[in-house]
């Protein structure tokens, strides 16, 4: 299966298919003030509260647990050097990131408009397997109608309650602490990335990220097929056609979107030669 990239007929867009280089966009710069940039210390702090008002055990274990999620390794502040604990520091880290935003559908009308200059661009369809990137993180994006982190903190407070227990005078190997460490950096790393609001499900989005954002050549293997939309220009379907005459674009499909008779609906013809 294909992911999608929906482009204008720009200059931007030809260099992008002449130096064979996707953009991978810091969060700062996603279209979505909240995406993947959600405040996880804050989000960490309500699951506290939430924690500290239902523990009425006299030792209060399980506000104990919480509050070693975000203190069982610190970290000086790059900036103020402060020592600061993994939630600050993971934001931070997300922050560097670069982040690469595809569709799993060529036809959604509003992709069309909203990334394809108004049906006038185009989309380019990509082999994931063939988009050979040196990525942290990729997958589906998950659609919710509120962000995760409260739900996740809560769920691993009652795991680490599983093997951290000193009022037992218990002590859990330390392989084990390091593998809930991992996790933990994992599941919230995923939550921060991979999680959005349930308003942009219509998106189908399909990510990668990597360790810095800017421009990462792909193979030209890698690009499978162009989709023209119902209103590209004659003259860039030409500049296209220029740019795919190089050898090794020899394999590329080009498509163009319809309208399905009687519905609302998008599907392809293929272009003339």
């Amino acid at each position: 299966m294909l992911v999608y990239k929906y482009r204008n007929c720009a200059q931007r867009t030809w260099e992008l298919l002449l130096n064979r280089k996707l953009f991978f966009a810091p969060p700062a710069q996603l279209n979505d003030p909240l995406d993947s940039s959600i405040d996880i210390h804050a989000e960490y702090e309500r699951a506290k509260e939430l924690v500290h008002e239902s523990d009425d055990h006299p030792e209060r274990r399980k506000s104990f647990l919480i509050f070693l999620l975000n203190q069982s390794h610190r970290f000086k502040d790059p900036t103020s050097g402060e020592s600061i604990g993994l939630n600050k520091v993971l934001q931070l880290f997300i922050q560097s990131l670069g982040i690469l935003s595809l569709s799993r559908t060529p036809t959604d009308a509003l992709l069309w408009s909203h990334y394809a200059e108004g049906h006038c661009g185009m989309c380019l369809g990509f082999d994931p397997e063939l988009l050979e990137f040196d990525t942290l993180i990729k997958g589906d994006v998950e659609y919710s109608a509120r962000p995760p982190y409260v739900d996740l903190f809560l769920k691993m407070t009652e795991e680490l309650g599983e093997f951290v227990r000193p009022w037992e005078q218990h002590k859990s190997p330390d392989e084990r602490g390091e593998q809930f460490y991992t996790s933990q950096l994992s599941r919230l790393m995923r939550a921060n990335l991979l999680v959005k609001s349930d308003k942009w499900k219509y998106e189908e989005e399909y990510r990668m990220i990597t360790s810095r954002p800017g421009h990462h050549a792909f193979s030209p293997k890698a690009l499978r097929e162009v989709i023209f939309g119902t209103r590209t220009h004659e003259s860039d379907r030409e500049t296209l056609a220029n740019i795919l005459r190089h050898p090794d674009y020899a394999h590329v499909k080009v498509r163009s979107v319809r309208q399905v008779p009687g519905t609302f609906e998008f599907g392809f013809v293929d272009s003339d030669d």
